[in-house]
């Protein structure tokens, strides 16, 4: 796949992504109020949906700190355009993992923070059956945007690993 196809599906999958991520919370936001926890099935609840505001990065690190907040999705944002030459331009798997971490940065850490201040979370497990206490019982939510960002790097550390040498950028 030559780079301008490979460019494409990328930012196919990046608006797609993108789309997603902001109609589902778009949804959150409307119909859940803010700190709400909805079981997921019977039974003791291993999965629900909620609605959290998270100020800061992963896990709620640096909620007190919005520099950091705003900081570490623009270096994110440089590290994927210095990784682009690193892709394989044959591999779709490739640029469809590149689009999705890119589309989880954009939706996520960009126009949430832009437009709210802070990210929308709704997506939460807890792990109620595990005998004995650890930070992360109840793991923190997340949604569309970060389950894209850690599929496309789980993808693109597998192809990486499994199927190729990147000693030297590709022509582009």
């Amino acid at each position: 796949m030559p780079r301008k196809k490979q460019i494409i599906l990328i930012l196919a999958v990046l608006l797609a992504v993108v789309v997603l991520d902001q109609a589902t919370k778009t949804v959150i936001l409307k119909y859940v109020p803010e700190g709400r926890f909805i079981p997921g099935g019977p039974g003791p609840h291993f999965f629900q949906i909620t609605h959290q505001r998270n100020p800061g990065l992963v896990g709620g690190m640096f909620n007190n700190n919005r520099f950091m907040a705003f900081a570490a999705p623009i270096l994110a944002m440089l590290v994927l355009l210095y990784l682009f030459q690193y892709l394989d331009p044959r591999s779709r798997i490739q640029s469809i993992a590149y689009g999705m971490i890119a589309g989880g940065a954009v939706g996520n850490n960009l126009l949430d923070r832009v437009i709210h201040g802070s990210v929308t979370d709704f997506l939460q497990f807890h792990f109620y059956f595990v005998p004995f206490n650890f930070p992360w019982k109840y793991y923190p939510a997340f949604n569309v945007a970060d389950s894209a960002i850690c599929t496309g790097v789980f993808l693109l550390i597998l192809t990486w690993y499994f199927f190729g040498k990147h000693d030297v950028p590709h022509a582009a």
